[in-house]
């Protein structure tokens, strides 16, 4: 199956995402002050501000702000977090940025960011966007990842929610996300190269078994 040939793959780059991570996490500080990620020199810089709710990109002599909640995304069979029920589709704005979930793509130069959509209780929604600069991030293009399900996705602006994001980052041609939920299920999901910068949906394999046991994309078989 699909799966058990990409299982390799998938757990390999988890292995080094996790290393990744552990080292990030060493240095971490509290969100409330500036989290960055430095980029090679050929690369802008990253830092997220304002208590996660807006990202500062420095290109050059040029300085780009964008707000969480100026990305959006058609949520489908996601909790509404006011009634706690699930909804057909839902369009929700980003609340704040990932603070270990900003990534630039080496070879393209664009740019991956996991935002949190919506927090009900302990549980999160969130959404992966990958901004495509323009003119020097004088300008730039919104990407929405698109996480199939059950359902077909309506269109290029909608997405089946991930639970809570801890880290994204591209490994050769493909975007891995990592994300998990309250009973430490964790899952790494990956989007290989397609005719926008987004990506499309490879795969899935869980890393992390907990209560969930299994987070991964729900998809009928064809």
């Amino acid at each position: 199956m699909k799966y058990q040939k990409l299982l390799p793959i998938f757990l390999t780059t988890a292995s080094i995402l996790f290393f990744v991570a552990a080292n990030a996490r060493t240095n971490q500080t509290t969100i409330s002050q500036t989290i960055s990620q430095k980029s090679p020199q050929s690369l802008p810089t990253a830092n997220i501000v304002n208590n996660g709710t807006e990202l500062k990109i420095q290109s050059g002599q040029t300085t780009q702000s964008i707000k969480a909640s100026s990305l959006n995304v058609k949520v489908i069979d996601g909790v509404n977090c006011e009634t706690l029920k699930t909804l057909p589709v839902q369009n929700v704005s980003g609340k704040r940025f990932v603070p270990q979930a900003v990534s630039f793509d080496p070879k393209t130069g664009n740019l991956a960011v996991g935002v949190v959509l919506q927090e009900c209780a302990d549980s999160q929604e969130s959404a992966v966007f990958v901004l495509q600069p323009q003119s020097s991030w004088r300008n730039y293009a919104i990407y929405r990842v698109q996480v199939p399900g059950e359902k077909t996705l309506p269109d290029e602006f909608s997405t089946y929610p991930l639970r809570s994001i801890s880290q994204i980052g591209f490994f050769g041609d493909n975007l891995l996300i990592e994300h998990g939920d309250v009973s430490e299920t964790e899952a790494l999901v990956v989007f290989g190269s397609s005719r926008t910068p987004a990506g499309k949906y490879s795969g899935c394999v869980v890393t992390s078994v907990g209560e969930s046991r299994n987070i991964c994309p729900n998809i009928k078989p064809d």
